[in-house]
């Protein structure tokens, strides 16, 4: 994970998701800043806009993630999306 991929998602979670940048720390899950369902929807599209990574298929389990499992998750995505 990069901080740059890091820094890209807490600022989404925070400035897009108006998440309270008091509470979120490395060790918090999304849902644990009250995200509900909707606003992981929007986070997995501003995901993609941002980074190019359709989590799409994981959005149901998102909210249990960390931000740094996130960074994971997006990493692990763009990877599997480049060509062989």
């Amino acid at each position: 994970m990069t901080a740059a991929l890091h820094a890209t998602l807490t600022r989404i979670v925070v400035e897009n998701l108006e998440a309270d940048p008091d509470v979120l720390s490395d060790e918090s899950t999304l849902a644990a800043l009250d995200l509900d369902s909707l606003a992981i929807a929007e986070l997995v599209i501003l995901i993609k806009e941002e980074t190019g990574a359709d989590l799409s298929s994981e959005e149901t389990s998102i909210g249990e993630l960390t931000i740094p499992a996130l960074a994971q998750l997006v990493t692990t995505a763009l990877d599997g999306e480049k060509p062989a």
